[in-house]
């Protein structure tokens, strides 16, 4: 969408600037002073059906890249060759295109424009750059000021360790597993391992039809009950510490259970939670910068969204006289 480009551009500083020209090394003493440089415009890096790609052109596309991909062109060796190439690929297929006259269709005339609207706004915010990196800028104290506006947003949850072992069913969805009595029965065969003394992690590893938590020995260690399915939530939130309860029927099978730990909710101090509040402050002033420009150019600017028409509901049949609907 192009708000959210629009507002990715203001995050990353709108966009970069022109790489700037070497200074010319001092000429000799006596020395013939050298000819200037010749302008990005007359320096030809690639020619296509009589269509030329020049150094104006590669600093035009360069400056429409994300952050990371202008990184990437001046760092790794050749990155700039190689974007010189898709460049002329791309335009070895636009003349290909003009020659079938595709240039010259409605379809493309919309896009057209509608690319003409994208680049004028990415150049408006260019030379907006300065003073909206200012106002997205984000103190520590805006930072705090965040978190303690938000207490409610920096609460952990209850947080269950808990071990199961699943015995799958076939039900529904779930083609896969057993019968329900043959499910019955291996929960029933797995509890008389566990009253004999062998250890539910070993028998997790053993039995278990959850590729999650078979090798962790059916372990989910500091999770949030909520994220499971009712069933297995509600359960892993009551089942006594340290014993294994009765099997718990969800829509992937039965589960035995056993409850290793409970940690209750809590609020996240600010120092722990900074690294979240200062992306979500960023996030917030953001939108916050957007939302401003947007008011103030709409005061400037005829603005309004129209809401097309709901289509009008067929007319109902008109009754014939005499009650027929029609002639015979």
């Amino acid at each position: 969408m192009l708000r959210a480009s629009l507002i990715s551009l203001l995050a990353l500083g709108v966009v970069a600037q022109e790489p700037a020209p070497q200074a010319a090394a001092p000429a000799p003493v006596a020395m013939p002073v050298a000819a200037p440089a010749p302008k990005p415009e007359e320096v030809i890096l690639a020619k296509v059906g009589g269509e030329t790609i020049t150094e104006a052109d590669f600093q035009a596309a360069f400056r429409l890249l994300g952050q990371q991909e202008q990184m990437q062109i001046l760092m790794i060796q050749g990155g700039k060759e190689e974007f010189i190439k898709r460049m002329s690929e791309s335009k070895l297929l636009s003349v290909k295109a003009k020659r079938l006259e595709l240039d010259k269709t409605p379809s493309y005339q919309r896009a057209l424009d509608r690319t003409k609207d994208d680049l004028l706004a990415r150049e408006f915010l260019a030379k907006e750059g300065e003073a909206l990196q200012k106002k997205l800028a984000v103190a520590e104290a805006d930072v705090k000021a965040f978190y303690d506006k938000h207490p409610e947003r920096f609460k952990a949850p209850d947080l269950v360790s808990v071990r199961h072992i699943l015995v799958s069913v076939k039900q529904g969805d779930n083609p896969q597993g057993l019968s329900d009595a043959d499910a019955k029965k291996r929960i029933a065969k797995i509890q008389a391992e566990l009253k004999k003394g062998a250890k539910f992690e070993d028998l997790a590893k053993k039995y278990t039809d959850d590729p999650g938590s078979k090798e962790n020995g059916g372990l989910y260690a500091d999770a949030d009950p909520s994220a499971w399915v009712p069933e297995f939530g509600a359960a892993a939130r009551t089942l006594p510490l340290g014993k294994v309860g009765a099997p718990v029927k969800t829509q992937f099978g039965y589960h035995l259970m056993k409850v290793e730990a409970r940690k209750p909710s809590r609020q996240v101090p600010f120092e722990e939670a900074k690294a979240a509040c200062e992306k979500m402050a960023q996030q917030e002033r953001q939108a916050k910068v957007w939302n401003e420009l947007m008011d103030e150019l709409r005061k400037e600017i005829p603005f309004e969204l129209v809401k097309p028409a709901a289509p009008k509901a067929p007319e109902p049949p008109k009754a014939v006289e005499g009650g027929k609907e029609g002639a015979q």
